[in-house]
C-alpha cells in the first residue's frame, strides 16, 4: 500500500533523511519510533507530498505520489496532525465535513451525502453527540477523535498520524488507540509516529498486523515486528536508556528503568 525507496531529503544543504526504505501493507500499522530530531515528522511530510524529496521514490497504491495532484493524493492518504488549532469556532460537523474537499469541485459546496458521510465518521469514533459543539471548546482527546473522523471522511485507504496521543491523559490515550485499532480492523493502512514503544505492542498484542521502524539520525536502523525489534538492546542503542521488556500472559510491554549517565 505504501512503499518508500532510497529516500533522501535535506533542508537547504542539511540532510535530514538518508536512504530511507519503508513499506506498509494493506491493513497494517507502521509505528515510526525515534528520538526528537530524528526526522519522523519530516518523513511523514514527504509521504504527504508537503516536502519534495531530493531523491528516491514514494509510492502509494503502486504509483509515485509525484504523479498525483494534491486532490488525488488526498483521496489516497489522509492526515491527523499532532494538534489541530482553529481560531474560528467551527462546529464539529463542519470540521469533519472539510475532509470532503478533495471530492468536491472548485466552486462546489458539500451536499447532503457529504454531511451523511461526516456524521457516519463521527458515529464511528463515538462523537455523534458532538456535531453542533464548537471545535474550539473540545478537550484534547475529543479534538483528536474529531480529526480521526475527518481523516475517515476523506475515504482514503491510508491514514498518517503524527504523535496522535501527545499531551493526552491516560484515558484519552487509550481512547485514541482504540479508535486506531478500529480503523485497522476496517482495513485501513496506518503510519503513526509515536514516542511510546508500548503503542506498537498494544496493536500487536491485539493480533493486528504491526511493524516497527526505528528512525535515528535520518536513517532506519531497525525494522520488523514489535516482538522482534523492541528489544532491550535496540532501545538502549536508540535512546541510550536501560529498559526491561516484560511478558505477562503472553502480552509484552516495555518498562523504562533509567537514562544512562543522568537519571537513576
Amino acid at each position: 500500500m505504501i512503499r518508500i525507496k532510497n529516500l533522501d531529503f535535506a533542508y537547504n544543504k542539511k540532510k535530514v533523511l538518508d536512504n530511507v526504505n519503508l513499506y506498509a501493507k494493506a491493513g497494517e500499522i507502521l509505528c515510526l519510533l525515534g528520538p526528537n530530531g530524528s526526522g519522523k515528522t519530516t518523513l511523514l511530510k514527504c509521504l504527504l507530498g508537503i516536502h519534495k524529496q531530493n531523491s528516491g521514490e514514494i509510492a502509494v497504491h503502486g504509483h509515485s505520489i509525484n504523479k498525483y495532484n494534491f486532490k488525488q493524493l488526498a483521496k489516497k492518504v489522509s492526515y491527523v496532525p499532532q494538534k489541530q488549532v482553529s481560531s474560528f469556532p467551527y462546529s464539529v460537523l463542519d470540521m469533519v465535513v472539510m475532509g470532503r474537499v478533495c471530492h468536491l469541485g472548485a466552486f462546489s459546496s458539500p451536499k447532503r451525502v457529504d454531511y451523511e458521510i461526516a456524521k457516519s465518521s463521527l458515529d464511528f469514533v463515538s462523537m455523534a453527540d458532538f456535531v453542533d459543539r464548537p471545535f474550539t471548546e473540545l478537550s484534547g482527546g475529543e479534538s483528536q477523535l474529531v480529526m480521526i473522523a475527518r481523516a475517515l471522511t476523506q475515504e482514503s485507504q491510508c491514514i498518517v498520524l503524527d504523535e496522535p496521543t501527545a499531551h493526552l491523559d491516560y484515558r484519552n490515550e487509550l481512547v485514541i488507540l482504540e479508535a486506531i485499532k478500529m480503523l485497522l480492523n476496517k482495513g485501513h493502512t496506518i503510519v503513526m509516529a509515536t514516542h511510546y514503544p508500548n503503542h506498537a505492542y498494544y496493536f500487536e498484542n491485539h493480533g493486528l498486523s504491526t511493524k516497527v521502524a526505528f528512525l535515528n539520525k535520518g536513517q532506519i536502523q531497525f525494522m520488523g515486528k514489535p516482538s522482534d525489534v523492541l528489544t532491550e538492546k535496540n532501545l538502549e542503542a536508540i535512546y541510550d536508556i536501560e529498559s526491561k521488556v516484560l511478558k505477562h500472559n503472553e502480552l509484552k510491554h516495555v518498562v523504562p528503568l533509567y537514562t544512562k549517565g543522568t537519571v537513576k
